[in-house]
């Protein structure tokens, strides 16, 4: 083979190799990496790295598919993945494993020799980014490629559900998702304590059943969105294991119990409570499997549990429909609605349905229609309650208008004693609260002197650290940006050494009326201990703090301290960090950031502004 050919095919080698590798997204755009995966199914789950890494590629099957799920199988699945940065630029990368349930997930290949290990039978703080889901960090310079090894092993459904998105996107999903998710346990809070509170007043116990379905209901969902390993319980990995199946067999028992008092079952035919208690024994059957048994087979359990007591339930409400039973119409109605949403989700679980975000959220938005509908069903009750009530409360407003008449009289005459005492209560207590008033005033007056510098009387080190912490909550709630300037006055000891430490007064005196004049009404100027000052401006980013920060430092050394027919020159050294906070108690950081751009900019020469952020750069 001739040279030149041999050396063509070594530079097209790597080509050939990556040619199917993924093309990590920019912009707003997310990929789903499930096409471009290679799996190997290891079934004794006992195989090593190095031996998976040896395979050839012959052992490597194609996924072809946008989700890698593979079912309850329990074997072993290894993942192959390929990407590469095509762009000029690193972003850097997300990619978000969508299955909060899996047992076990171990990816190789992403930081040197460090494995990335997490899943929801691993504590919690194992993970490389503290998130419900399984989020795996991907930096890749211009032009760089990597191969990624996953291992997947889970006593549930083996499905991975990933997504590749750069970090903005991801902070941009992750924000809509929380909302969302908010929206959706608010919802059912509010169901919750909605009919807990009619059950305390009523003592009906329907509103009991049905509060304690919506709460069991809420704890299932926490379970499997990965809230639960994240707030509730981060180590109890063998609970949080059993507590899915559990949770999901313990919110179908309640809601039995709510159909059978609801629909009236009591006063039905026999196999209307023949089916009810078998129902309610496998329920507490699978619960039992959960709490001591395997756990696949407690999860298939739960999984059937459900779909045969949401059938059997919209079966009997059909059939009460029929028996002239008006209310069952709604919770037919809602029955449906959540035997449709419980398919879909187990079906996508086992494979059979692609991974989509309708079907991940199916369960949810189900569950949610279901619930609303019962609680529309239940408001019904209340309604036909306050018609019955209605005449009674006829009868009582009557009397209530004839006591009220009789009340009359006697407030007329209780108008006229208390008139009298009021006359001589007020002269009395005239003297009393002018006193109060004066202490008040003194108090006021105590309390500014506490909160200023008795020197520049600006304000001391405790009320910029208040301040500073509403200043950075409003702006992570506004999303307005926030600058903090750092100020130091150059070569203050010489000042007091030549001058004397009185002068040094004067210029510190000098300085805080300089700066001060530059600045609004709406910042803060504080004197943060000896020579330093910080300035605090709301609503102001990075360009227009550097502008008024050299404005402050040119003004001050064109106009020097006039102390006792001297002129004494001043400079100033000045260090700020600015941008929109993402954290309300981000402050005291915040200071510690300007303190090492103020400590840049002394360190260069002093008399000038140096940013956090340029100081930054130069470091890299």
């Amino acid at each position: 083979m001739p040279a030149f050919l041999r050396l063509l095919i070594l530079l097209l080698l790597p080509t050939l190799t990556w040619a199917q590798s993924l093309p990590l997204p920019s912009g707003q755009t997310q990929v789903l990496p499930g096409p471009y995966m290679e799996v190997w199914e290891d079934p004794s789950g006992q195989a090593e790295f190095s031996e998976v890494r040896a395979l050839p590629d012959s052992a490597w099957q194609a996924i072809n598919r946008r989700d890698a799920s593979f079912g309850y199988g329990g074997s072993t699945y290894w993942l192959r993945l390929d990407v590469h940065n095509p762009h000029h630029r690193a972003p850097g990368w997300m990619l978000v494993i969508g299955n909060p349930l899996l047992d076990q997930l171990d990816a190789y290949g992403l930081d040197g020799t460090r494995v990335y290990r997490a899943g929801d039978q691993r504590p919690f703080n194992w993970r490389w980014i503290e998130h419900r889901q399984l989020v795996l960090p991907l930096n890749l310079e211009a032009g760089e490629q990597l191969r990624i090894w996953l291992r997947m092993q889970t006593a549930g459904s083996a499905n991975l559900s990933a997504t590749v998105m750069t970090h903005d996107t991801f902070d941009h999903e992750e924000q809509r998702s929380l909302l969302l998710q908010g929206l959706f346990f608010g919802a059912l809070i509010a169901m919750l304590i909605y009919n807990l509170s009619i059950y305390c007043i009523t003592r009906d116990r329907n509103y009991l059943w049905y509060s304690l379905f919506v709460a069991s209901f809420t704890l299932y969902q926490f379970i499997q969105l990965g809230f639960a390993l994240q707030w509730l319980w981060p180590n109890a990995l063998t609970w949080h294991q059993m507590s899915f199946p559990f949770s999901s067999a313990l919110a179908t028992l309640f809601g039995i119990h709510f159909t059978y008092g609801v629909l009236e079952l009591d006063k039905a035919a026999s196999p209307y409570r023949w089916v009810a208690r078998v129902l309610q024994g496998c329920s507490w059957l699978v619960m039992g499997m959960a709490l001591i048994g395997p756990y696949t087979p407690a999860l298939i359990g739960s999984f059937v549990l459900v779909i045969a007591c949401a059938v059997a339930a919209f079966v009997i409400t059909l059939l009460r429909w029929r028996d002239g039973y008006a209310a069952a119409r709604l919770f037919a109605l809602g029955w449906f609605v959540l035997i449709t949403a419980s398919l879909a989700s187990i079906l996508t679980g086992t494979g059979l349905l692609p991974y989509s975000l309708l079907s991940l959220h199916a369960q949810q938005v189900g569950g949610l229609i279901e619930m609303t509908v019962f609680s529309i069903a239940l408001a019904a009750r209340i309604r036909h309650a306050q018609e019955a009530e209605h005449q009674a409360q006829a009868k009582l407003i009557e009397q209530e208008r004839r006591l009220r008449n009789e009340q009359a009289k006697h407030l007329q005459l209780q108008t006229q004693i208390s008139e009298s005492l009021e006359q001589r209560v007020q002269e009395r207590t005239a003297t009393l609260q002018d006193t109060l008033q004066q202490l008040s005033n003194a108090n006021l007056r105590l309390a500014e002197l506490n909160r200023r510098d008795g020197l520049t009387g600006l304000f001391n080190r405790q009320t910029l650290s208040e301040e500073l912490a509403r200043a950075c909550a409003r702006g992570e709630r506004s999303r307005q940006p926030l600058a903090i300037l750092m100020m130091d006055l150059d070569h203050f000891k010489q000042v007091n050494d030549r001058y004397g430490h009185l002068a040094g007064d004067a210029c510190l005196r000098h300085a805080a009326q300089r700066i001060q004049q530059r600045l609004r009404s709406s910042d803060l100027l504080a004197r943060f201990g000896g020579e330093e000052f910080v300035a605090l401006l709301d609503s102001t980013d990075l360009t227009g703090a550097l502008d008024l920060a050299e404005q402050l430092r040119e003004d001050l050394s064109r106009n020097p301290c006039h102390y006792q027919q001297q002129s004494i020159a001043l400079s100033l050294s000045i260090g700020l960090h600015a941008g929109v906070p993402h954290d309300p108690g981000c402050g005291e950081h915040w200071l510690e950031l300007a303190d090492r751009a103020l400590y840049r900019a002394k360190a260069g020469g002093r008399n000038q502004v140096v940013s956090y952020e340029a100081n930054a750069l130069d470091g890299a």
